[in-house]
């Protein structure tokens, strides 16, 4: 059998964070590419890191893994290095930290790389123009890190691709440097979420190692004194360069680089301007950890816990969230260091006590503005001492995951990230939250919810009440529920309900029960989770007391769910076959014909009513019955009872008769739903598009299944500006992305058409599984 050729080899070395390592390899053993080739070089790691790497590698049993162990630290330049002269892939790869790794918009990349010559692929950045900008940046600007570097072997011979093994980061940006002038580089989009602080300002020693660089590819003496004078005039000290704000974040990104060196010279930079910042100790203590000066770090632990402890018993009113250290406690310039745990999400998010409360968010497609609005009130009500915040990010397409990393790194309420490639949906995302939730009591509340003060303390209050109470649920400004609708409270301070509102609901942990995630993204599951209370003998309580403010469909508007009724219409089947399995359909022998249909239950699901209903009613329609129908002159009422059965039934020779009699009458939304829907699921396009004039724009869900007609009928004008039209309402709609896919690849488009298939895949992955055949690699 022939094996197929390696066609890129992934650089990774034992500097990265160990969380980033770790998930990096995950991500690209879960994919086992034949075509990829993963090269590890384990710098004379910690024990812990290298086990846990022999045992990933054992558990995944691929043979294009290498490991390669050094028994002395050698430092990244001088490890790319060695990997290189072990790659056999045309492209090289030596990334830093890749989150929501996204293998679909992967393919796609390294089949554009395979079809263009250039020496370089760059990820969301454009290189600078000449030596002169290049220096500006370096000395101003930041560079992206090594992951956002694509390198062609093929391209460039051995004496250029190597890296400098005196850069301690920005490996990738000073190669870029030597190389780019001669050679082709082209900027493509990223196939994982590139953070802010993978954006880095050269810092100490880097900025030297730039500069001697630009001087020996200078072409002229006069270029070459010029920028020896320009270095000669550049303060390459951290404090020199970075106000006090920056100091402290490049401080951290330079940690998250593995470059605890210049970490330590901007944070020590720092606390002599800032000696009381909480924050500051904290990156002090993990930078000396990772220098392993652990007797240092060890000590400054203890002065900063024994900080934390007076500072707790401080009264609320003098309490800050943030808290600032006294001049006695001055922790910051004893020159001490951290130990060493290889997880940076550690140092961005230490909590400092146990906590009474869990909130747990999950948030989804274009959601950032209203999580914004919702920690906000958050913030307002709650104190940070007491709570953890655990938000749920179901594979965001806007700017929430670099939001979630400024919150993490100021430790906003304890910020815990559950970060998903593809959107698990509502129901997986809050059963992920909670079994990652520490406090008592556990908050689980929409992103689009804005709290009232007292809330935690009246939720939490309703399980003092009775041990029966599973779950508590505060009233709504605006819902469907009764129980929950601030005008119909009866004056109890809590009262017992069958089901609450999903939005904003608290549990005390420990919960026995879990969200069904069979009900996918969304519909169904909070009545699914109320049923299994009350089936088991619990209670859900309505605390009368407090209120929330619930914005109400605004995830679903931008989602598109609205423009698609049958997934719904599909949860709710999954709900009643659960709950009521033995559900029998009967038609009763007296009355009219009407009369008797209208007594007929009708099908929880009308695109896909259970077989028993068909017969039940195929059964029904006898020819003495059909006859009877036809000849009958039938008032609005009772078409409009008779001609929906027909529909779910399939008995279109029927329909066909009455269908005429519909024309001059104004239909009812959901009559025009099922004959579209019919008409469509058959392909009779004439007679779909004849309900959809009818229809108008009385429900968002026709405008969709217009789009439909003209992507299938390839009508590329037409679609495309409806298109335009639609996402400006839904722009995270996987549906809409899934169209907008065929019509590129009706235009000829491929990378523009696997792009928004590979978005559609993120956003909903069941109804839009990854195609193989859309993304299959071609060399």
């Amino acid at each position: 059998m022939i094996q197929p050729s390696i066609k890129l080899s992934v650089l990774l070395t034992t500097h990265l964070p160990k969380a980033d390592l770790l998930n990096i390899l995950h991500s690209l053993l879960r994919m086992s590419s034949a075509n990829t080739e993963i090269i590890i070089i384990d710098d004379q790691t910690s024990a812990e890191i290298s086990s846990e790497i022999q045992q990933i590698l054992q558990n995944y049993d691929n043979d294009l893994v290498f490991l390669l162990e050094h028994e002395k630290s050698t430092g990244r330049g001088n490890c790319l290095n060695e990997a290189v002269m072990q790659a056999t892939g045309k492209f090289i790869w030596a990334p830093i930290r890749a989150n929501r790794f996204n293998v679909n918009l992967f393919k796609q990349a390294l089949t554009r790389f395979s079809s263009d010559p250039a020496a370089i692929w760059v990820m969301d950045f454009d290189l600078p123009s000449s030596t002169e900008r290049w220096l500006k940046e370096v000395e101003f600007g930041h560079f992206p890190d090594d992951s956002c570097f694509i390198w062609n072997r093929s391209v460039l011979d051995g004496d250029q691709l190597f890296f400098n093994p005196f850069m301690t980061h920005l490996h990738g940006a000073e190669l870029a440097m030597r190389v780019y002038e001669k050679h082709v580089w082209h900027r493509t989009d990223p196939f994982f979420v590139i953070g802010q602080n993978q954006f880095l300002t050269p810092a100490g020693t880097n900025i030297e190692e730039f500069f001697r660089s630009a001087h020996r590819l200078a072409k002229t003496q006069e270029s070459r004194k010029a920028i020896l004078e320009h270095l000669s005039s550049v303060d390459i000290s951290p404090a020199s360069k970075q106000d006090s704000v920056n100091l402290l974040t490049q401080s951290r990104q330079l940690l998250a680089q593995d470059d605890a060196k210049n970490a330590l010279e901007l944070i020590d930079a720092y606390l002599k301007k800032n000696p009381e910042n909480f924050e500051a100790v904290q990156v002090k203590i993990s930078t000396l950890e990772k220098l392993r000066r652990h007797v240092e770090a060890a000590e400054l632990k203890h002065d900063l816990k024994q900080f934390t402890k007076r500072q707790l018993n401080v009264s609320p009113e003098k309490k800050s969230d943030t808290p600032q250290l006294s001049d006695s406690e001055n922790l910051g310039n004893n020159d001490r260091d951290p130990l060493h745990d290889h997880n940076h999400s550690e140092v961005r998010n230490i909590p400092t006590n146990e906590s009474s409360y869990s909130i747990v968010i999950p948030t989804t497609g274009i959601g950032k503005i209203h999580l914004e609005r919702t920690l906000t009130s958050l913030e307002k009500v709650a104190s940070s001492a007491e709570c953890e915040l655990i938000i749920i990010d179901n594979a965001s397409i806007d700017d929430t995951f670099d939001y979630l990393e400024q919150l993490a790194e100021s430790n906003f309420f304890n910020l815990k990230t559950i970060t998903n490639s593809s959107n698990a949906g509502f129901a997986a995302s809050v059963n992920q939250g909670i079994s990652k939730a520490k406090g008592d009591f556990i908050l689980v509340m929409h992103n689009d919810v804005e709290l009232e003060d007292g809330i935690l303390e009246t939720l939490s209050e309703a399980f003092q009440q009775s041990s029966d109470i599973a779950l508590a649920a505060p009233l709504i400004n605006d819902t469907d529920l009764t129980a929950q609708q601030p005008e119909q409270q009866p004056g109890e301070q809590y009262v017992q309900t069958d089901t609450v509102d999903s939005c904003c609901f608290m549990v005390k942990n420990g919960f026995s029960f879990q969200f069904d995630e069979s009900y996918g993204l969304a519909y169904f599951e909070m009545d699914d989770l109320c049923k299994q209370i009350r089936e088991n003998d619990y209670q859900i309580a309505v605390a009368s007391g407090v209120t929330v403010t619930h914005h109400k469909g605004t995830t679903i508007q931008k989602m598109g769910f609205t423009l698609t009724p049958p997934r719904k219409w599909k949860n709710r089947e999954i709900f009643h076959k659960k709950w009521n399995p033995e559900n029998e359909f009967s038609i009763p022998d007296q009355g009219t014909i009407t009369d008797r249909l209208e007594r007929l239950e009708p099908p929880v699901n009308p695109a896909d009513p259970p077989d028993d209903w068909v017969h039940t009613v195929h059964d029904f329609l006898t020819d003495e019955i059909r006859t009877q129908i036809i000849r009958s002159d039938l008032t609005p009422r009772e078409l409009f009872t008779i001609v929906p059965v027909l529909l779910m039934a399939d008995c279109r020779e029927l329909l066909r008769n009455l269908e005429d009699r519909l024309d001059d009458m104004e239909l009812p939304v959901p009559l025009l739903m099922l004959f579209i829907h019919f008409y469509y699921e058959k392909n009779i396009f004439s007679r779909c598009r004849h309900y959809l004039d009818k229809a108008g724009d009385s429900h968002p869900a026709f405008d969709l299944y217009r789009l439909k007609i003209h992507v299938d009928d390839k009508e590329t004008d037409e679609a495309s500006k409806l298109l335009t039209r639609m996402i400006d309402k839904h722009p995270a709609s996987a549906d809409l992305f899934s169209l907008a896919s065929k019509i590129y690849l009706q235009g000829g488009d491929k990378d523009e058409a696997n792009s928004f298939a590979a978005m559609a895949n993120q956003l909903d992955p069941v109804q839009y599984p990854p195609e193989e055949t859309a993304f299959k690699v071609k060399f």
